[in-house]
């Protein structure tokens, strides 16, 4: 028999919120100590539709949230849905060159985020078509902008959620995994799907404690995390970065965290201390890995360290969470688990274009993104004429069906986390006067799994940290590229693509 996931008329909100009715703790921030219970949450959300749908002028009308993982941005979420519009995350630490063409593209009506950011937001071209600004904080001279509370000051929502189905649910911005990043669009039956894919393998209960340390603008945090928990009527706990293995072990046994939603560069970090420190962390049962891959040891070692299984999935911005162990099962160190229920997958040589056991990961489901938002206001396909996504990623299928990541076609640099697209930062790095010509490549790092490293071909007498500089003044820190190097030329094949293999075997040295 087969199952359809995702009812076709469903809101996301309505569909993670329907079946709460406890009384129980929904969120704790866990740095500042704010705790809400689902009523304050859901009545808060309800609230924060009714004053955006008197605000929408026409249906779709798209929400930026400027927010770490707070009570706010789970508000703003969630009421933004239930009013009908389209949620937009960005990262609270971008900066204006980042932020302002993913403005005007989107084409942002309103913006929640904090009087710092509203200052950057406020200055850009782009912004001159905001009609309202949500304040996380103090307010703005602006006549556009409203505290929070203010906001929330109405009554709840009486009207029935808006309609959910084909509809675009999120703008989400992925990796650029094969250029510049791009606003991915996701649908209400994407998301709502994608939940019920991931909770016929991976069930949270209302007795679940659960930590997310990765931000929920990212479809890990937000579809594995925050929507599951809320939906399973759990207790979501959340913390503000930077994020050590003292703070990790901390609030596992202070809040007695029963499932963690980490990071590999974080458990690369407590597999070396390779201990707890002689806190209690009994209280866990499963810790899950996500956001780029966990080296078998150190799976191995954390789960030693910690007593439960600690294990990983595979997910997409354009295709939510595709594979991931079943609960359960025998934990296997190496393996993102097996694909979902109503997933579909091949693995096909990228060489042959024939299926196999080993080959690049093509995806097709209900959880796959209809496409992505051109220039232009149109959805454009990312699937091929049959629906098949193109992942980019190659794996290997073993006997029992689990499947093991073993490459990449993209070259993604995965940094803590974190997604970095080096098409992105060498046009950065392209926008200085005195770069000629620029790659960037990810090198290995045992901390953070990967960083970006720069090799610049310089066309005046300019010192390589002034280059550096340049580059970290306009992206977020975790983009910033950690050493750079000098060379006489970038070769390139006949269809310019750079030979980065070729950078230092041909002479074409410099300097760091």
């Amino acid at each position: 028999m087969t199952t359809t996931y995702g009812h076709w008329t469903s809101n996301l909100a309505e569909s993670v919120w329907q079946n709460v009715t406890s009384q129980r703790t929904a969120l704790i921030e866990h740095s500042s100590g704010r705790s809400y219970r689902y009523p304050e949450l859901k009545q808060a959300a309800e609230r924060f539709a009714a004053a955006l749908r008197s605000r929408l002028q026409g249906p779709d009308d798209v929400v930026a949230l400027v927010c770490d993982n707070t009570a706010e941005f789970v508000v703003a979420y969630h009421g933004t849905l239930l009013a009908g519009g389209v949620v937009l995350p960005l990262e609270p630490l971008g900066t204006s060159d980042e932020w302002q063409p993913v403005l005007e593209r989107c084409r942002v009506a309103h913006v929640v985020a904090s009087a710092k950011a509203w200052r950057q937001l406020s200055a850009l071209p782009a912004a001159a078509s905001l009609r309202s600004a949500v304040m996380l904080d103090e307010l703005s001279s602006d006549d556009r902008t409203i505290r929070w509370h203010q906001w929330l000051t109405g009554p709840a929502v009486d009207a029935s959620p808006a309609v959910g189905d084909e509809r675009p649910a999120l703008l989400a911005t992925s990796s650029g995994s094969l250029g510049l990043p791009k606003q991915i669009v996701l649908t209400h039956r994407n998301l709502v799907s994608n939940l019920d894919q991931i909770g016929a393998v991976h069930r949270l209960t209302a007795d679940d404690v659960v930590l997310a340390t990765t931000p929920f603008r990212h479809i890990y945090g937000m579809q594995m995390a925050m929507n599951p928990t809320l939906r399973a009527g759990g207790t979501l706990v959340t913390v503000r970065t930077p994020f050590g293995v003292d703070d990790l072990l901390e609030v596992i046994e202070t809040r007695k965290i029963t499932v963690a939603y980490l990071v590999p560069s974080l458990l690369a970090e407590l597999a070396r201390c390779g201990g707890t420190g002689g806190r209690d962390t009994s209280s866990l049962r499963l810790v899950y890995s996500g956001g780029a891959p966990l080296p078998a040891n150190v799976a191995q070692s954390c789960a030693r360290v910690l007593g439960v299984p600690v294990v990983q999935g595979y997910g997409m911005t354009e295709a939510g969470c595709t594979f991931a162990p079943a609960d359960g099962t025998p934990a296997v160190p190496t393996s993102i688990g097996k694909a979902l229920p109503d997933t579909e997958i091949r693995l096909v040589d990228p060489v042959t274009g024939l299926d196999g056991e080993t080959g690049e990961i093509w995806v097709r489901g209900p959880q796959v993104s209809p496409g992505f938002l051109g220039e232009d206001g149109a959805v454009h396909s990312l699937t091929d004429d049959e629906r098949w996504l193109h992942t980019g990623d190659v794996a290997r299928c073993e006997r029992d069906g689990h499947v093991t990541i073993i490459g990449r076609i993209k070259q993604l640099i995965k940094y803590k986390g974190h997604q970095i697209a080096p098409a992105e930062l060498e046009s950065v790095l392209l926008g200085h006067p005195d770069v000629a010509d620029a790659v960037v490549v990810g090198a290995p790092d045992e901390v953070a799994g990967e960083i970006p490293v720069a090799f610049v071909v310089l066309s005046g007498p300019v010192a390589l940290s002034e280059v550096s500089d340049f580059v970290a003044c306009r992206v977020a820190p975790y983009k910033k590229i950690r050493s750079i190097t000098a060379v006489d030329r970038i070769p390139r094949s006949a269809m310019g693509k750079a030979l980065v293999h070729q950078l230092n075997d041909d002479g074409a040295g410099g300097t760091r």
